[in-house]
This record gives structure tokens, C-alpha cells and sequence, in this order.
């Protein structure tokens, strides 16, 4: 196990660039989690209060859901 460790290590140390794709990703994939969130509490929203902006709110949460899920899946393919 530790030579294992140790190997990861080295290769981070020798190309830089490999961390940054991983913190790149794990930022895309807090960001796609925080997209999921706002659809929820958009929802939440939507069944307590009623109004003119409910379905637009909606559309607009999950647009925004969608083209979060679009770009995590460009940078898996890309980086």
C-alpha cells in the first residue's frame, strides 16, 4: 500500500498538470452538486408559495441543472 502512495506521488510531483485536471473536476463536481440543490429548493419553494414565476423558476433550475451536468461531462471527456 505504501508503494503504492508513493508511486501516485511521484507522478503528481512529475506532471503537475494532473492534479490540477483532478481539483478542476472536483470543482465541477461540487458545482453540479450545488445545481442539484438549487432545483430542490426551488421545488421546495414552488409548493409553498404560489405565483406568476413558479413554471419559469422551474425551467430555469433546471436548465441550469442541465448545462452543469453538460460541462462536468465535457471536462471528463476533455481533461
Amino acid at each position: 500500500m505504501p508503494e503504492k502512495l508513493i508511486q501516485i506521488l511521484t507522478v503528481l510531483i512529475a506532471n503537475p498538470w494532473i492534479l490540477v485536471k483532478l481539483l478542476f473536476l472536483v470543482g465541477l463536481g461540487l458545482y453540479l452538486a450545488f445545481a442539484v440543490v438549487v432545483v430542490r429548493q426551488v421545488k421546495f419553494m414552488s409548493q409553498t408559495l404560489n405565483g406568476l414565476l413558479d413554471v419559469p423558476l422551474r425551467l430555469f433550475s433546471l436548465a441550469h441543472l442541465f448545462a452543469a451536468i453538460g460541462v462536468f461531462i465535457l471536462a471528463l471527456i476533455m481533461l
